[in-house]
Parts: structure tokens; C-alpha cells; sequence
């Protein structure tokens, strides 16, 4: 089976739909009752007006630079290295999806401890101190929010 596209179009039009929505969200997700130019929307907005633009230049560029590349879905192509590649990060997604889901459950410490050791495993690290560091940096992170700035973290 032959598909053809363009990376540029479909990563440029889905991020065009995701800022979009972001965008709206907004007012929803960060309530303020100040009236000033300058409020608690004003970053996010910036941020995600940016992520707009730069997908928007995406789309354009897939639109009317790049041509459209084939791609052979083939049973060879499942066993490719590059399948392979694509696979272990749709897995690190995956973690990342799992830990959104487990933080509010199990809370930050626990939770980002688990992804740690879980990012550190599928990655294969063989050294102690590949896991001692980010660990210590959950411990840092957790003493500087919690105690020092005494912002309650999940």
C-alpha cells in the first residue's frame, strides 16, 4: 500500500486546531477578575497565540514548499528501525499520558517517582547516579514549592 503526504501539512493543521481550542479554553481555565491589561491570561495567551503562529508557518511552508513524500506500508516496514524509533515514543508518550492520569491519584511525589523510574528503565540506563539525579531533583522541586514557596503540589 502507497500513502502520500506531507508531515508539514498534517503537524501544522493539527497544532492550528489545538491552539485553537487552547485559545478558547483560556477564560475557562484561568479565571481573573482583574481588569488590567496585564492579568493571569496574559501568559498563556502569549504562549499559545506564539504556538499558533508557528503552526500556522508549519502549514504554510507544507502547503506550498515541501512536496509530498510516499510511504510504503509494506510487512518489511513494521520490522524497520525507524517503525521502531516511531514506536518507543508513541511508548513515552504513553508514560507521559499515564503519569497526567496518576498524579491526581497517587500525588507528585509518588507519581513523578514512578515516571522517573519508569523513563530511566525504558531507556535502559545502567548507572546509579542516572536515577539518583532526577530523583533528587523530585525531592529539590517538592521542598521548594511545598515548604519554601508553600504551594500545595497534587
Amino acid at each position: 500500500m502507497k500513502i502520500r503526504y506531507n508531515r508539514e501539512i498534517i503537524s501544522g493543521a493539527i497544532f492550528v486546531v489545538l491552539s485553537a481550542v487552547l485559545w478558547f479554553l483560556i477564560p475557562i481555565q484561568v479565571q481573573t477578575l482583574e481588569k488590567t491589561p496585564i492579568n493571569a491570561q496574559t501568559f498563556p495567551r502569549i504562549a499559545i497565540g506564539g504556538m499558533f503562529l508557528c503552526s500556522v508557518g508549519l502549514l504554510l511552508e507544507g502547503i506550498f514548499v515541501r512536496e509530498k513524500q510516499e510511504l510504503y506500508v509494506t510487512k518489511e516496514s513494521f520490522r524497520s528501525n525507524a517503525f521502531k524509533k516511531e514506536m518507543r515514543s508513541v511508548v513515552f508518550a504513553l508514560l507521559l499520558i499515564a503519569y497526567c492520569f496518576l498524579i491526581g491519584h497517587l500525588g507528585y511525589i509518588v507519581s513523578t517517582i514512578l515516571l522517573v523510574l519508569a523513563v530511566m528503565m525504558f531507556y535502559k540506563a545502567r548507572k546509579w547516579y542516572y536515577y539518583a539525579i532526577p530523583l533528587g531533583m523530585v525531592g529539590i522541586v517538592y521542598y521548594v514549592f511545598k515548604v519554601l514557596l508553600h504551594i500545595s503540589l497534587p
